[in-house]
Order: structure tokens, then sequence, then C-alpha cells
């Protein structure tokens, strides 16, 4: 992995010289964010632009925001699609599918990204000729995204990665070079990504789309610098509505397309690292679903139970994986024995240790 500083190049403000990147916005019910992630992106100090807005299947005033928008920017030639409620998949298809830029990136509707975002991933691609660019990104509530200032960058580290090394940061989760699963911080080659499709009806659809992309890069390149802002915490959103549901109908088999993946090309070693992180999060997920105050939690812990218990069978090799943390073993250990355990142990742990390691006492109050 190779590590640069660079700075950002000028150039003409007509944009000679550089090639169309297509961004892509994708919307269902969100009228009271749609707007300022639309200025987000015609705000760009990249010079050329086309913009593509997928509605999708909105019920709210969000369609009538969007065309207001392109109306009031006719210069601009946005391109707004009005579709049935099909999911974020299939909206993200239509838009790889009209995209005429030789560049690619989407944007979730709900999201606000920094002005300078499309330029310094074009210029982090043409300086390490990749064919693909991950930029760094911060979550945010919705209230600190209201508020927030945006920032000027004149320099940024790069790193250039090649295909084993993308493939390992991202079943590792790296917290430094963060690939994630999404597709809002990434920017694509057009010919990268023009034979591929997500799942229509799955929630956790760039999963596998990731994973396909990556299998089909040469290499790609990654700019320290956090130029997308995505909201974590908005109660409607697609990420919280039936998230527990999701995980389970979709976001688990999707993981176990990757295992197979995995497997076809020889690298047991990173099964194991994402195997690990995999019942990681359903352990967690389970802590959660517990304290929810959701009626038909019941039914949703059963199931989460049967889906961790098959790492009975491979507990030595998932917790000996590289970046295993022997207290996440204990965690395993004691919901295997029976989740009463378990739950004990978080809920002592969280109660009572975590306080006093954090210089607060149990009632919340911080030590002198």
């Amino acid at each position: 992995m190779k590590r640069e500083s660079i700075q950002k190049t000028g150039g003409r403000a007509d944009g000679e010289g550089k090639e169309l990147i297509t961004v892509a916005v994708t919307c269902y019910n969100i009228e009271k964010y749609v707007e300022k992630a639309m200025l987000c992106v015609l705000h760009q100090t990249y010079p050329r632009l086309e913009i593509i807005a997928v509605d999708d299947g909105s019920t709210d005033r969000t369609g009538q925001i969007l065309d207001e928008i392109a109306g009031k920017y006719p210069e601009r030639g946005i391109r707004i699609f009005h579709t049935q409620n099909q999911g974020p998949g299939r909206a993200r298809n239509l838009a790889i599918e009209e995209a005429r830029g030789a560049y690619l990136g989407f944007v979730d509707g709900d999201d606000t990204i920094e002005p300078q975002m499309f330029e310094w991933m074009y210029t982090a691609l043409i300086h390490t000729a990749s064919d693909l660019c991950i930029c760094g990104y911060k979550e945010c509530h919705v209230e600190e995204q209201a508020s927030a200032s945006t920032h000027v960058y004149d320099r940024a580290d790069i790193y250039t990665l090649s295909k084993e090394e993308l493939l390992t940061l991202y079943i590792e989760e790296n917290e430094q070079v963060k690939i994630r699963n999404a597709v809002w911080n990434k920017l694509y080659k057009r010919e990268l990504i023009a034979s591929l499709r997500m799942p229509a009806q799955m929630q956790y659809e760039d999963i596998l789309f990731t994973m396909k992309l990556i299998g089909q890069t040469k290499g790609a390149c990654y700019i320290d610098l956090p130029l997308y802002h995505y909201v974590v915490d908005r109660k409607d959103s697609i990420m919280n509505r039936g998230a527990s549901r999701g995980i389970l109908t979709d976001q688990i088999p999707a993981y176990r397309k990757k295992d197979a993946y995995l497997k076809s090309i020889g690298r047991e070693d990173l099964v194991c690292v994402h195997d690990y992180l995999v019942y990681k999060k359903l352990l967690l997920l389970y802590t959660e679903a517990r304290r929810s105050k959701d009626p038909e939690k019941r039914a949703c812990l059963k199931e989460l139970r049967q889906a961790i218990l098959p790492v009975r069978q491979r507990m030595k090799e998932i917790y000996s994986c590289s970046i295993a943390n022997p207290h996440e073993k204990l965690r395993m250990q004691l919901f295997l024995l029976h989740p009463v355990f378990y739950n004990l142990f978080m809920d002592v742990n969280e109660g009572l240790i975590l306080p006093m390691r954090q210089g607060r006492d149990p009632q919340g109050v911080h030590k002198p």
C-alpha cells in the first residue's frame, strides 16, 4: 500500500480537459432533507457534472421538491426519474443504466457532501491511474448535519491499493482505510460497473455489489478526507426501518455469498476474518434486540440465536483469525453456554465496569 500526500491541482473553471462525472441521488420519503443534499451536489467545485435524481416512489413531497429544484436550475440539465417504490437497489440500477459520464458516484438523498468531494476524487483517480476511488466519511446526527460547516482542503493523503490490499482492507473493515460496503463513498469508472447490477429487493443490496466490484477492479485509491457526511440516526431511514428483520433475511445470506466468493479465490484466511466480524455483529444485535421495546422481539431473538449457534462448529478457527479479540471469544463462549450468562455479562460490563474505566460512577456521574 503506497501512501503519498498530494496537492489539489487547479484547472479551468469551464472544465475543459476534464471528463464528465455522473452523480446519482437516490431518494425515498425524505422531504425534510432532499433539498440540502441536492444543493450539495449542485455546488460541487468539479465543473463537469451530470446530475441524476431517482425518486423511488415517495409518498411525501420528495418528488415535487426534486422537480422544483430541476426547474430552478434549468442550465444544469438535472434529470429526475419518478419510479414505483422498488428499493434503493433498483433506483441505483436505473442510475447506472442512464448515466452518461465517464465516472459515476452515488449520494443518498438524506446525506450531505463536501463541496470538493468529486473534484478531489477525480484528482486522486487520475493521479493514481485507478478505476475506483474511495473517500473517507464521517457519521453525524441530524442536528449536526443541519449546522455543519464545509471545509476547504488543499492537500490530502492518498493511498494506492492493489487488488489484494483492497480486498483485505475491505474484509477486515479497516478503520484507517474505510472501504465499507456502501456505494456512496466511492467514485467508479463507468467501465468498471457498466455490467454490474444490485439486487433490487434486498435492504443490504450494496454488500454483493461491492464484493463483485472488488473482484473486477485492477486496483483502487483511497483519499483520507471525510468528504461524505452520513446521517446515522434518522428513524425512518431504510437502515432503521425493520433493521433486525433485514439482517436476518437479506444481510446474512449476502454475507454467506461473500464467504463463497472468498473460498472460490482461495482466501480461507479472509473467510475466518469475515465470519469473526459477522458473529460479533450478531451478538451486538442480539443485545440491542433484547433491550428494545419491540413487541415482536421474542421471535427476533429466537432467530438471532439460531443464526449464531453454527459458530460452535468453527470456534477455534474463527477466533484464531488475524484480528480476533479474546474478549469477543469470551462473549461468544458465554452465549453458547447459555444466553442468560451472556446477558448478565453484558449488563454488568456496561453498567459497572465501563463507567469505572471512563471515570464515572455507575449512575453516570463523573468522578473528581
